[in-house]
C-alpha cells in the first residue's frame, strides 16, 4: 500500500474572516478526499482558526468528513446575535457577547444520540493532533536551564510569557461523547476572544501536563487563569504545526503544510500624509484601531531558527535556539517555506468583505458578506489544490455558476468602501432596513444594557448623548 502524503493544516486568525477560512477548508477537504493520497494528522489554529479547527476535527473523526462550516460561519454568526442586550454577571463587559458562539459550538460538537455510529473520514489515519493558541492575560514565569553570572553568584534566567497553547490528540479510542469535546470548545472560544470585543475565558491548567505546557512554567499543581485571543501573540501557528508534524514524520514521508490565511500579502505603502493630518494622530479611536491592528499583524510574523532570526549565544559560547513564540515549542526551519501550500486572497482580487471595521469584524454585519468571503475562500483553495498540490480529480459544486466567481454574482454585490456606504445596502436579516441601521440599532441596545449594568452616577440622558453625539458619528474612523 502506498504511503499517503501527510498534511498539517495551519489556520490563522481572522475574526469575521473565519468565513473565508471556512470556505477554503470546505473546498480543500473535498479535493483532498477526492484525490485519496493525502492524510491529515495535524491541525493548528489561532482565534477564528482555532474554533474552525475544532469543527473540522469533529467532522473528520465522527461524521465521515462532513462539516458544518458553511452553516456555522455563514448562517449562524450574525451581528444581531452578537449584540444581544442580555449581560451575564460572571463575564467581563465587552462590546459583543460570546453567548451565541458558545451555543453554536455546543450544538455542533454535541453527539445527541450515543447509539449513532461514528464514521471516520478516510482523510485521517489512526491519530489526529489538534493544537490551539491562547493568550494568558495574567502571564506565567518560566525558568531557563541556563544560569546567568552575577557578582559572586549564579542567577536563573526568568521570563514572563503570555503566549500559550493546548494540544488534543484524538486516536481511535476517543468517542464523540468524550468530555474532551467540552474542553476543546472552551479553549476554542478562549482563542477567539478578541480583547475588548469578546469576553475573556477562565480555564484551569495543569503545570505538569505537557498538553498544556510543552515547557513547564514556575507553578505547581493546577491553577485557573484568564485567557483571550490566541492570535494576540501567535496568529499564524506554523511553529506548532512543525513541532507536532516533526514528531509524527518518519524517514521517507512526504509532508505538506497547508496554511489558510485570509490576509492579502501586499507591500505596505509608506504614508506620505503630513503627520498632523494622519488619523492615528488626530483621533483616539483611530489611534486605538491602528495599535490593535499592529498587535494582530505583528503576531502573524513568522520567525524561524535560521536566516530570519539568528540564534543567540549564551555566556559560555554555546549556540542556543532563539526565543520561541510559545515556551517549549521549537521554531520551524526556514526551509519549511519550500513545503508550504498557501491559501490566501490574490493581490489583484478585491478586498474581502470581512476585512473592515477594527480587526475584521465587518462580515458579521450581513450574511451576504460572509457568503461572498466563503466563496472567495473556496475559489482560492481550488486553485491551490489544482496548481500547487497537483490534484486532478474533478470536484463538482452544485451551488451555481457564480460559486467560484462571487464578484460576478449580483446578489453578493455590495460597496463596502466606506462605513457610510452601509446605509445603502439592504440587510439580509431585515430587508426593510439597511445594514448600517441594523448594526447601529443593535449597538444602541447593547451599549444601553452595558450602561445599565455599570449603573454610573448621573442622568441616563448624559450617557445617551455621549453615545449619539460622540461614538456613533465616529464609527467611520474604525472602518
Amino acid at each position: 500500500m502506498t504511503q499517503k502524503k501527510r498534511v498539517a493544516l495551519v489556520l490563522s486568525g481572522g475574526v469575521s474572516l473565519g468565513s473565508y477560512i471556512a470556505g477554503a477548508l470546505d473546498e480543500l477537504l473535498r479535493w483532498l478526499e477526492a484525490d485519496g493520497s493525502f492524510e491529515i494528522d495535524v491541525i493548528t489554529g489561532a482565534s477564528a482558526g482555532a474554533t474552525t479547527a475544532a469543527l473540522i476535527a469533529h467532522g473528520l473523526l465522527y461524521r465521515g468528513g462532513a462539516t458544518a462550516l458553511h452553516d456555522v460561519w455563514v448562517k449562524q454568526i450574525d451581528i444581531a446575535d452578537l449584540l444581544v442586550p442580555q449581560l451575564t454577571d460572571d463575564q467581563l463587559i465587552t462590546l459583543l457577547s460570546s453567548e451565541r458562539l458558545n451555543a453554536v459550538a455546543r450544538e455542533v460538537l454535541a453527539w445527541p444520540d450515543p447509539t449513532t455510529p461514528a464514521k471516520r473520514s478516510p482523510l485521517i489515519g489512526t491519530s489526529l493532533t489538534v493544537a490551539l493558541t491562547i493568550t494568558n492575560v495574567e502571564g506565567l514565569s518560566y525558568r531557563s536551564r541556563i544560569m546567568m553570572r552575577a557578582d559572586g553568584r549564579a542567577e536563573p534566567f526568568l521570563q514572563d510569557r503570555y503566549a500559550e497553547q493546548e494540544t488534543f490528540v484524538f486516536d481511535t479510542a476517543v468517542p464523540p461523547t468524550d468530555p474532551v469535546w467540552q474542553r476543546i470548545q472552551q479553549v476554542g472560544i478562549a482563542s477567539a476572544a478578541l480583547p475588548f470585543v469578546f469576553p475573556p475565558v477562565a480555564i484551569q491548567r495543569e503545570a505538569a501536563n505537557p498538553a498544556h505546557y510543552p515547557q513547564r512554567p514556575e507553578f505547581e499543581g493546577a491553577a485557573t487563569f484568564i485567557y483571550c485571543d490566541g492570535g494576540t501573540f501567535n496568529n499564524l501557528p506554523i511553529d506548532l504545526a512543525w513541532h507536532y508534524a516533526r514528531q509524527n514524520d518518519a524517514p521517507g514521508d512526504e509532508r505538506w503544510v497547508i496554511i489558510v490565511d485570509p490576509s492579502q500579502d501586499v507591500v505596505r505603502p509608506v504614508d506620505s500624509t503630513p503627520v498632523a493630518e494622519r488619523p492615528a494622530q488626530r483621533s483616539l479611536l483611530a489611534y486605538g484601531r491602528s495599535l490593535l491592528t499592529a498587535v494582530m499583524a505583528e503576531s502573524r510574523a513568522v520567525q524561524f531558527d535560521r536566516e530570519v532570526v539568528l540564534p543567540s549565544k549564551n555566556i559560555d559560547g554555546r549556540v542556543e535556539r532563539g526565543q520561541a513564540a510559545i515556551p517549549g515549542v521549537d521554531r520551524a526551519e526556514v526551509e519549511l517555506l519550500d513545503k508550504i501550500a498557501l491559501v490566501l486572497p490574490r493581490v489583484d482580487d478585491p478586498r474581502l468583505k470581512g476585512s473592515y471595521l477594527i480587526c475584521a469584524l465587518s462580515a458579521f454585519l450581513d450574511e451576504r458578506f460572509r457568503q461572498y468571503d466563503f466563496q472567495r475562500g473556496a475559489a482560492d483553495a481550488r486553485r491551490v489544490a489544482q496548481e500547487v498540490l497537483g490534484i486532478t480529480a474533478a470536484v463538482e459544486r452544485p451551488e451555481g455558476q457564480h460559486f467560484y466567481a462571487p464578484d460576478d454574482d449580483p446578489k453578493l454585490s455590495a460597496d463596502l468602501s466606506s462605513y457610510a456606504a452601509l446605509g445603502a445596502i439592504p440587510s439580509s436579516r431585515d430587508p426593510k432596513r439597511s445594514v448600517r441601521q441594523v448594526f447601529e440599532d443593535g449597538l444602541r441596545r447593547r451599549l444601553k444594557a452595558i450602561v445599565n449594568q455599570i449603573d454610573p452616577p448621573g442622568p441616563d440622558a448624559i450617557y445617551a448623548w455621549v453615545l449619539e453625539q460622540l461614538l456613533l458619528p465616529r464609527l467611520g474612523e474604525l472602518w
